[in-house]
């Protein structure tokens, strides 16, 4: 009997892959690849982002909202494409590689494999020291977590805010509103 091996890959070889807008992460030495999101999703993503990226815009000290694909490095072999992150500071826009950065906060608006956002990405996320995690459900909730470990949960239906980020509001209805 043999037994079975996963073929892992350094971030090195992870880095050697060819340029895409595939959502390719690294964890652990496992490279996993997802899918092209849906329209709805890459819809209430946009709407986020703006939300955000317009929150951003009226504070005194400079905030970088980025989305997928960018690659962040959450640890040693744990390259992830939050599908929104926000980072409160500047980022330089000609970083090459990925970001080192950890975001304050991370974003997933859940598609097909909800197992993977919910609990690996927040784990990692966590792990590596975001302080908030949101997990958009296209049917009308976001799941808000924060604590240290994320391992605080809160459900919100209606406004959306967050003390991480000081008079941002979003209403969770016409985030997902077609």
């Amino acid at each position: 009997m043999h037994a079975l091996r996963p073929n892992l890959v350094s971030e090195r070889e992870f880095f050697e892959l060819p340029e895409s807008m595939t959502r390719v992460e690294l964890i652990d030495g496992e490279v996993v690849v997802s899918p092209a999101p849906t329209f709805r999703h890459q819809r209430i993503l946009t709407r986020v982002v703006y939300a955000l990226e317009s929150w951003g815009r009226g504070r005194d000290a400079p905030v970088t909202v980025g989305q997928s694909p960018i690659d962040v490095r959450f640890g040693p072999d744990r390259i992830l494409q939050p599908d929104a992150f926000v980072i409160l500071g500047p980022v330089p826009l000609d970083v090459a590689g990925p970001l080192d950065r950890i975001p304050e906060l991370c974003v997933e608006v859940l598609s097909q494999d909800r197992v993977y956002d919910r609990v690996t990405k927040r784990l990692i996320y966590a792990g590596a020291g975001v302080r908030e995690y949101w997990v958009v459900e296209p049917t009308g909730v976001v799941e808000r977590w924060s604590g240290d470990h994320l391992d605080l949960a809160e459900v919100v239906d209606r406004i959306l805010e967050s003390p991480l980020l000081p008079g941002f509001g979003l209403d969770v209805r016409t985030l997902v509103a077609s």
